[in-house]
């Protein structure tokens, strides 16, 4: 069930719709960094992810499923981790504000819960 996290993840830092109005390509400072989540409901664990200035998230999850996405200008998460190839895919979406705390949901083959996450 933790590599449908990560792949969840993933997916939240992955899928990001191009029509959110963002054209400007170098986030708010207050975005860039080390971010570190929690997550829980029917699976439970941990991710860190590393925000670029441009919006690519990079990461690990439970430290063994790779993340991937991006975030928008207005801090809209979208990603994913695992993949289907390891059988876990994990959707990952919600929102980091510059106050430097986030939150969202996460989904993987029926399998949800939610993420809190703070900037380091």
């Amino acid at each position: 069930m933790r590599k449908g996290i990560y792949l969840f993840l993933a997916l939240v830092i992955v899928a990001c719709s191009s029509d959110d109005g963002d054209n400007n390509n170098t986030l708010s400072p207050e975005y860039v960094g080390t971010w570190e989540a929690l997550y829980s409901g029917d699976d439970f664990g941990d991710a860190l992810v590393i925000i670029s200035n441009t919006g690519d998230v990079t990461g690990v999850v439970d430290e063994l499923y790779q993340v991937t996405g991006t975030l928008t200008n207005n801090g809209v998460l979208n990603a994913a981790s695992g993949s289907v190839n390891d059988g876990v895919n994990t959707i990952w979406s919600g929102v980091l504000n510059t106050d430097g705390t986030g939150s969202g949901t996460w989904s993987n083959s029926g399998f949800s819960g939610e993420w809190v996450a703070v900037k380091n």
